[in-house]
């Protein structure tokens, strides 16, 4: 069976899709609030074009969407995007969080709730990448689409999938690491040391990240420190972090999921250390904000607000035979502080002062039943194998 959150084109040998042109937008939380958001450079099949959404939905669709938790800010935007695009294009969203990787059965049963209130479409972000098989394959034989937003799921039964690229974002790390390496080994006056949180173990984002990750920087023969799995939420992971300096003080580089990243800033404020260099796998505004004032060198954005908006397209695309990508994954920017200057921050942060949209599916209303499926539905993407 093909493994869920590996992109097309990403396998060993095979060339990942290339980084998203960076504009001169200006950063400015004010462009949050703006809905042109295309078009976007996404691999759709296996082929790098612009996204570009509808103008609206031709009936007032009714959506469920699933995401893991709120612990972790980046599911933040990605409430935020689908509420927005939902709004944009006219149709109903109700947004539901698990409580963190560690609750499959809270979302299995969030699902099956859904399930009840008889939703024209749903998108999930699943906690696992096969924990939801059972209810996936009940949902495609009512003829009901199912999106995959950003976590990868392995269920034939899926509709459409938009992903984030994670062996290419944990790729960007390690390369940049590895780009440093002479320069910090000089600085230490020995060979690098690494510590690595991947996050929640079983995670498909998780899993796919630390394979990339460990086989870039042990083929260069650098040593890292395995600082354990986790829920990314911000006491479990400062856990993690105070472990892994318990450990190995003199730790050179912490690479990580973001939240682990600014669990890292704090520790390391608290300690008055500024000479350890911190890369994070993923971005959040949290995660900006430190690498614009220097606290983190590097982090890789995978733009979570746009990846949620296009879920919200997928299924209107879908409700109505219209065409679409059925493997569609996010080209990923790597953002350091110079680069960041550019950078839209409407792909990834929500506005001051908003926070996770959490709301309930409206009660059914007047509804039409979906067209057909579109043709194409299902099955590995291009370039996987078996």
């Amino acid at each position: 069976m093909a493994r869920a959150g590996v992109p097309p084109g990403t396998e060993a040998g095979q060339a990942a899709p290339p980084p998203a042109h960076l504009s001169p937008v200006n950063v400015s939380r004010d462009n949050l609030s703006q809905d042109n958001w295309s078009p976007i450079s996404v691999s759709r099949d296996g082929r790098v074009g612009s996204y570009v959404p509808l103008a609206r939905a031709a009936h007032p669709w009714r959506i469920c969407a699933l995401l893991p938790g709120t612990q972790d800010k980046f599911w933040w935007g990605a409430s935020w995007g689908l509420v927005r695009e939902a709004e944009r294009q006219g149709v109903v969203i109700g947004v539901y969080q698990a409580g963190g990787y560690d609750k499959l059965d809270v979302q299995k049963a969030q699902l099956d709730t859904c399930r009840t209130l008889k939703p024209d479409a749903y998108i999930v972000a699943a906690i696992t990448s096969d924990g939801l098989d059972a209810q996936v394959a009940a949902i495609a034989d009512g003829g009901w689409p199912l999106i995959d937003l950003i976590n990868g799921m392995a269920s034939p039964y899926v509709t459409a999938h938009i992903l984030g690229n994670f062996r290419e974002n944990a790729r960007f790390g390690a390369n940049y690491i590895l780009e440093h390496r002479a320069d910090w080994e000089k600085a230490a006056g020995r060979p690098l040391k690494v510590g690595w949180l991947p996050g929640p173990k079983g995670a498909e984002w998780a899993d796919a990240m630390e394979a990339s990750a460990l086989d870039a920087l042990r083929r260069a023969g650098v040593e890292v420190i395995h600082g354990g799995y986790g829920a990314t939420g911000m006491s479990t992971q400062m856990d993690l972090v105070r472990a892994l300096f318990d450990r190995v003080p003199d730790v050179d580089v912490v690479f990580g999921n973001a939240v682990a990243i600014q669990a890292a800033a704090n520790y390391l404020r608290s300690r008055h250390d500024g000479g350890t260099h911190l890369v994070a796998t993923y971005a959040t505004d949290g995660i900006t904000d430190l690498v614009r004032d220097g606290t983190i060198e590097l982090a890789v954005s995978d733009s979570p607000i746009v990846q949620a908006r296009i879920a919200v397209d997928l299924a209107v695309r879908a409700l109505e035979g219209r065409p679409h990508g059925v493997w569609n994954v996010m080209t990923v920017d790597r953002l350091d502080r110079a680069r960041l200057a550019g950078y839209d921050l409407s792909r990834i942060a929500v506005p001051e002062g908003e926070r996770f949209q959490l709301r309930p599916l409206s009660p059914l209303g007047p509804s039409v039943p979906p067209g057909p499926l579109p043709t194409g539905v299902g099955g590995p993407p291009p370039g996987w194998g078996s």
